[in-house]
């Protein structure tokens, strides 16, 4: 095994810390922080670059600290426990500008200055809403290790809100759930915030039997934290929801936000179990509110909101909007977002479920445009959406970004197409991890 002496440059995108070998090639090694001086192992060498391990530390940084969790140097989830938190904020806000240094577009390069200091998650652990695990073949369940197929086998996640790792403990101790989990790939628990109560979605290889739902429900009997158990496959429909006998099972799960923007009555989400919503629910308010302050909207104004999942942005959104419109290709989405503002009594809104792009592109021949722009999509960001979005919008677009490389690859395109930045907004929902998510106010020029 190849022993190299390294020094730490810093941490780049994927959370890597960055260095060169002594032949010159560039090294990349997790779990490390700026300055430090280290020993490494090389394990994969790439074209370009080098993978290598930490063996020992030389010289670590000041603020270098035990990382608290048990699994940390298997499980490949976490990569920053290693520090604390104001270190974690400087390291995620140098990505986001070392991302935008390297832009092939000057006015993003330009756009460092407007970068403000990341928002702070109000919990550092125990704010994630849901975690899915995966099974191996002997019904164990766990993380991924970093860059490996393998399993870490835990039975608590520090990130988990606590009723989740309380449900978890229990689980793997019953015998109905061992049996499950031989025919199972992976699992989700979700909190719902209205019962502080677990939601546990099991991807079963074949559809389940009535021998299945009955284990199932027992488990809802007997660890009381447990409120339903769905299962789900590739070849079958989502069933469920199963629960105890006292009382029948709830389909969604949901929460009440009664500070956002002081508004009376308060904000409510309701989302059907395996839907996507914010795992930090404690930092969503405040991404909400960045989000409104961001769009300024008037009561005079039209909204298009893409990938608009429950109406995390719509709702909040259409209570100080002329309209709001939603679109989403996720059908579960589109049912809880017509829930959620029926329940707001709103009358301003639609929701329409389909391709994004194909959405744009007929709204982009019909002439129809919008005031203010609201777009969160998935990692890989928005390729080719640029010009699209530059026709549908007026005056402003906010973008919502959980990467922040495909978002600087989206702000090139933004850019050439007639938007200026004004404002980049980090927040911090994955506290001891590299994630940062990004609100960015674009305005329309010309």
């Amino acid at each position: 095994m190849n022993i190299e002496k390294a020094v730490i440059k810093k941490i780049v995108h994927g959370g890597f810390g960055l260095s060169h070998l002594s032949s010159g090639k560039t090294l990349l090694v997790q779990r490390t922080l700026p300055g430090e001086i280290i020993k490494i192992a090389v394990t994969e060498t790439k074209k370009n670059y080098s993978i290598g391990r930490l063996q020992k530390i030389i010289l670590p940084h000041k603020k270098r600290a035990p990382a608290p969790c048990k699994y940390y140097d298997q499980c490949g989830g976490c990569n920053l426990q290693h520090c604390d938190i104001p270190t974690q904020l400087t390291i995620k806000k140098n990505i986001l500008l070392d991302l935008l240094q390297r832009s092939r577009e000057g006015n993003v390069q330009n756009a460092v200055n407007t970068v403000a200091n990341p928002v702070a998650s109000p919990s550092d652990f125990g704010y994630r809403q849901r975690i899915r695990l995966l099974v191996d073949e002997d019904g164990r369940v766990g993380f991924r290790r970093f860059r490996s197929h393998r399993v870490c086998h835990v039975d608590h996640c520090l990130l988990a809100a606590p009723p989740i790792n309380d449900s978890l403990e229990r689980l793997v101790k019953q015998e109905g759930f061992q049996s499950l989990m031989k025919l199972a790939t992976e699992i989700e628990l979700q909190l719902n915030p209205g019962s502080a109560k677990i939601a546990c979605l099991i991807h079963f290889r074949r559809k389940p039997r009535p021998s299945d739902v009955k284990a199932a429900k027992s488990l809802c009997s007997t660890i009381l934290t447990i409120e339903t158990i769905f299962f789900l496959g590739d070849d079958y429909q989502m069933m469920g929801p199963y629960g105890s006998q006292e009382k029948p099972p709830a389909k969604h799960l949901h929460i009440s936000y009664p500070e956002v923007k002081d508004r009376v009555p308060p904000l409510e989400f309701f989302w059907e179990a395996g839907g996507f919503c914010q795992v930090n629910l404690e930092q969503n308010r405040q991404l909400i509110q960045i989000v409104l302050n961001f769009s300024k909207v008037g009561k005079n104004e039209t909204v298009l909101d893409l990938f608009c999942g429950m109406g995390n942005f719509s709702i909040p959104l259409a209570r100080q909007a002329k309209q709001v419109t939603g679109i989403e290709g996720q059908g579960g989405a589109i049912r809880s977002a017509r829930l959620n503002s029926e329940h707001d009594g709103l009358d301003n809104t639609e929701f329409i479920k389909g391709s994004i792009n194909d959405s744009c592109r007929k709204l982009r021949e019909q002439g129809i445009c919008f005031d203010c722009v609201i777009i969160d999509p998935p990692r890989q960001g928005i390729p080719s959406l640029a010009s699209t979005l530059a026709e549908l919008t007026k005056k402003r677009l906010v973008y919502i970004s959980c990467d922040p490389a495909t978002l600087c690859r989206d702000l090139d395109d933004l850019t050439e197409t007639g938007f200026t930045i004004q404002e980049i907004q980090p927040i911090d929902m994955f506290p001891q991890t590299h994630h940062i998510e990004t609100v960015v106010l674009l305005e329309k020029t010309g």
